[in-house]
């Protein structure tokens, strides 16, 4: 019995991909970890030897990598879109941050099979996790850029008022990308209600980007242009800055990493560098969002 046992452990621990600090996943996170690894860019994260954690319920875990050796003094967070996974996040994210020193945190929030609400980590869950990866590798505040992509943009919203309501404050900006703002969505409806505190975006800094190239017109006033430039409409009604609002007439769902110089452009902006070329954006030019 007990040589079966060992021979079990054996095969758990060789089906993931650690790095040396990384501890291994049991229970309902290591089976989450098993179905990443049938993600489309699994074996190109697995490359770059990203450290695994586990969260803190044992659900699910976290992707954490460096761009260089050095310990970063800037931090991206970053939320995947529906069905996703944070390995895969890494593996996108690290074309553009490769020559940086910054460092990447992927949470794994897609915990069940499905696609229905309960398959996800609550916005309450996520900042939990966060919080939680960030103290315990010495984040300071002010020092993260905070990433949601489609489904994890529309959670962004309010997942960006707990860290400034109820949090930390981890969070000197905010990118929106391809995910519009849902006024019934009741993670929303709790930013208005004040279950966040009291007008907690007011003063967050937000980038909203936006393709115009979405696949349907349902998706192109949710997540496209129309859907993001209500988005920054809404963000500033709530007394947030949008700092930019970048709109790519030639890609679709995902602009911001489909557009190398979108993405370029934003790390510029969120580290102070100088920028790069300007992205591809309607007009020609980046343009601030519209005032209400």
């Amino acid at each position: 019995m007990k040589i079966v046992v060992v021979i079990a452990v054996i095969l758990l621990l060789s089906s993931q991909s650690f790095s040396a600090d990384t501890l291994p996943l049991t229970g309902h996170a290591a089976e989450v970890y098993r179905r990443a690894q049938g993600g489309r860019w699994f074996e190109d994260a697995s490359k770059l030897n990203p450290k695994i954690l586990p969260t803190s319920d044992g659900q699910s875990f976290i992707v954490v990598w460096k761009a260089t050796g050095k310990s970063p003094k800037h931090w991206i967070v970053s939320l995947h879109g529906s069905k996703g996974f944070a390995t895969d996040d890494l593996a996108i994210w690290h074309p553009h941050l490769k020559d940086r020193e910054v460092g990447l945190l992927c949470v794994q929030w897609w915990i069940g099979t499905g696609d229905d609400n309960k398959s996800y980590y609550a916005p309450t869950q996520i900042y939990r996790e966060i919080d939680t990866a960030l103290q315990k590798l010495g984040i300071q505040p002010g020092t993260v850029m905070f990433h949601g992509f489609s489904r994890g943009s529309a959670n962004s919203y309010a997942v960006t008022a707990l860290d400034t309501g109820r949090g930390k404050h981890y969070f000197s900006l905010s990118v929106a990308s391809s995910g519009g703002v849902g006024l019934d969505y009741p993670p929303t409806r709790a930013i208005l209600d004040g279950a966040y505190g009291d007008h907690p975006l007011q003063n967050t800094r937000w980038i909203t980007v936006a393709g115009a190239r979405e696949e349907n017109p349902a998706a192109q006033n949710r997540d496209g242009i129309p859907g993001m430039k209500r988005t920054a409409a809404w963000l500033q009604e709530q007394g947030a800055n949008v700092i930019e609002a970048i709109e790519d007439p030639d890609k679709g769902h995902g602009a911001l990493m489909l557009n190398a110089k979108n993405a370029r452009h934003v790390l510029d902006l969120f580290l102070n560098e100088p920028h790069h070329e300007k992205p591809n954006v309607v007009g020609g030019d980046v343009k601030p969002a519209p005032k209400p």
